[in-house]
């Protein structure tokens, strides 16, 4: 089904520009041509329907092309982030029980030998063929594989990642329905500078641009002046980002103030969006920035298409197209205006439930919905305000950080007696990670950072360390996180 996809786009806009990279790019005819020599490539080394495939590659035209060949193939994509260490990278090789890891050939030398040691006999692939010719004969005798196609992962409270299951319907439905919301055409061009691993990436540019028939800019990682080179010279219509990325655009001194008349969409997601953010990235460039709200679990549920004035810049708007959400309450009835409840969504995008998690999925999946464990309100037109989350998650640049994993990590430490993480304002209006340790002997901020280092990703590093005697804690025992949020002297 998703390859279908792509081939549809192939045979109406052949010669459209599909996918540009610095320094690549690749029509639909190409592309559609590039899938299928690859698919050729992976069925020749036994690869075929169920098999999971890690694709460990940056933003660019070998990322599309791995994941629309296993597909096509009815595999299932594993997109993994580039700075996972090698502890990280090892439970998602174990979860996931790929066959086969697509990378780079820097990212092969380095973990060559874990992906071997964990996966025997595990492929290394690290050159994506391609065929010279499309092969339509072939396409015309093959029934479109309908089944699951991804594993993405959410992170859980006791420290562990879920594996969130996505077949072929629910993509090519969220595609679907993202497109018909924001009314995105064969004539947009959309900048994808997010990480496609990411869900944020992953459907709302890759998976967009294809259904659209698009054409997709893509940047391996961000760079302030690559990407207003971008939205300026390539006439960038549609730019998904996460609030740390409009920020720095909007209070970099070296980037100056211009207008950017082609871009119809800016939006960003992952995580809040900061009021001083919004108001500078308009001046400075006469473009609002959006809100979308969204899963791992449920792909995008929510954008705000309307107006941005007043206290309406902070609102991700209304449910997207095909998809339904309410606000409920302790008991699960609908709240009223204004009251604050869980946000629980229903789709035919959304995954069936966790992998392996049976009483998990019993509290999450509930008479057809997925219970979010994030809080919201909508005003008397609908609009969806998100308040807070149930959970402890710390929300850094858009990625999820359980603090029970990182308060293990720290705990190991010979010097530590016991830990507590949290998150905390920093600059940019975004948060960052707090550690809050009480020694049973002497050790410094550095060495805990040392410690953390190279055994989690580096986003997951705690940037404060305070020390104190002792954490507060109420007469039932329960950690009084408010009293952790300032730093002081202890």
């Amino acid at each position: 089904m998703l390859y279908e996809m792509l081939a549809s786009a192939a045979t109406e806009y052949p010669r459209r520009e599909a996918v540009k990279a610095l320094g690549t790019a690749v029509s639909y005819a190409e592309l559609r041509s590039a899938v299928e020599g690859f698919s050729v490539q992976l069925e020749a080394l036994g690869f075929g329907k169920g098999d999971p495939v890690i694709v460990l590659l940056p933003n660019g035209v070998e990322f599309v092309i791995a994941v629309f060949a296993v597909a096509k193939l009815g595999g299932i994509v594993v997109p993994v982030n580039l700075s996972f260490q090698v502890k990280e990278l090892r439970f998602y090789l174990q979860d996931s029980g790929a066959r086969a890891v697509v990378t780079t050939a820097e990212l092969a030398t380095r973990h060559g030998s874990l992906i071997q040691d964990v996966n025997p006999g595990c492929h290394i692939i690290t050159s994506i063929l391609r065929s010279e010719s499309a092969l339509p004969e072939a396409d015309a005798a093959r029934t479109p594989f309908d089944g699951d196609v991804l594993y993405q992962y959410s992170s859980g409270s006791t420290g562990t990642p879920k594996r969130v299951v996505r077949n072929q319907a629910n993509l090519v439905q969220e595609a679907h329905n993202y497109t018909h919301t924001v009314n995105l055409t064969r004539d947009d061009r959309i900048l994808a500078v997010v990480p496609m691993f990411h869900a944020h990436g992953f459907g709302n540019c890759l998976l967009a641009t294809i259904r659209a028939g698009a054409t997709m800019y893509t940047l391996e990682s961000f760079n302030r002046q690559q990407v207003i080179d971008a939205l300026v010279d390539k006439d960038v219509t549609i730019f998904p980002g996460v609030p740390f990325m409009f920020s720095i655009l909007a209070d970099s001194s070296s980037i100056a103030a211009t207008r950017l008349p082609a871009l119809r969409l800016a939006f960003s997601a992952g995580a809040p969006l900061a009021h001083e953010t919004f108001e500078s990235f308009l001046h400075k460039f006469g473009v609002p920035v959006r809100q979308l709200y969204g899963s791992t679990e449920t792909g995008s549920a929510a954008i705000n298409m309307g107006s941005t004035a007043g206290d309406m810049w902070s609102s991700v708007g209304q449910a997207i197209h095909n998809v339904e959400m309410k606000i409920v309450d302790d008991d699960g009835q609908p709240t009223g205006v204004g009251e604050t409840g869980e946000i629980i969504i229903r789709s035919q995008a959304m995954t069936r439930g966790y992998a392996n998690l049976e009483e998990v999925n019993r509290q999450t999946f509930r008479d057809g919905f997925f219970w979010s464990g994030d809080l919201g309100r909508v005003d008397k037109d609908g609009n969806l305000f998100i308040s807070g989350r149930k959970t402890l998650f710390i929300n850094v640049g858009g990625n999820k950080v359980d603090p029970a994993q990182i308060e293990s990590l720290i705990n190991g430490h010979p010097a530590v007696a016991e830990s507590v993480v949290l998150g905390v304002d920093g600059c940019h209006s975004q948060e960052i990670i707090k550690a809050v340790v009480v020694r049973k002997q002497a050790c410094d901020a550095e060495q805990i950072k040392d410690w953390c280092r190279g055994k989690v990703a580096d986003f997951k590093v705690p940037r404060i360390i305070e020390f104190r005697d002792e954490i507060p804690r109420s007469p039932l025992g329960k950690i009084l996180r408010k009293y952790l949020q300032d730093e002081e002297s202890h």
